[in-house]
């Protein structure tokens, strides 16, 4: 029986494009002498949070999307020496679902790091 594959919801084949005007402006604002205004702040957080969105509008599928955070994650784990094994995600999980298993793996990595001993 074959697998349901789930189209991501804002995939955007130009998602390149856009990424590059954002962190254009991000550079500009970030190269401004003395310290950003209020509503310079807000824009530089606004244009990291579309930063990020427009990354993720790359991904056609939730398959790919798991992929390369998967992996990400696993390097992750390996480079913090933490032994733990990643669930399985079915193919035609949603992006919740697949950024609910990515944020225990970030819990994970702030406990292991937060802890002393």
């Amino acid at each position: 029986m074959a697998s349901t594959v789930r189209l991501m919801p804002c995939h955007d084949p130009h998602w390149r494009e856009k990424l590059e005007r954002l962190q254009r402006r991000h550079t500009e604002l970030l190269a401004r002498d003395g310290l950003l205004t209020i509503d310079e702040q807000r824009e530089v957080m606004g244009l990291r949070a579309a930063m990020d969105q427009a990354l993720n509008s790359r991904f056609r599928t939730t398959v790919e999307y798991r992929d390369f955070y998967f992996d990400r994650a696993r390097q992750l784990l390996d480079d913090e020496g933490i032994d733990m094994d990643l669930p399985e995600v079915a193919p035609d999980a949603t992006v919740e679902e697949i950024d609910r298993v990515l944020g225990l793996v970030w819990a994970a990595v702030e406990v292991t790091n937060s802890e002393t001993f």
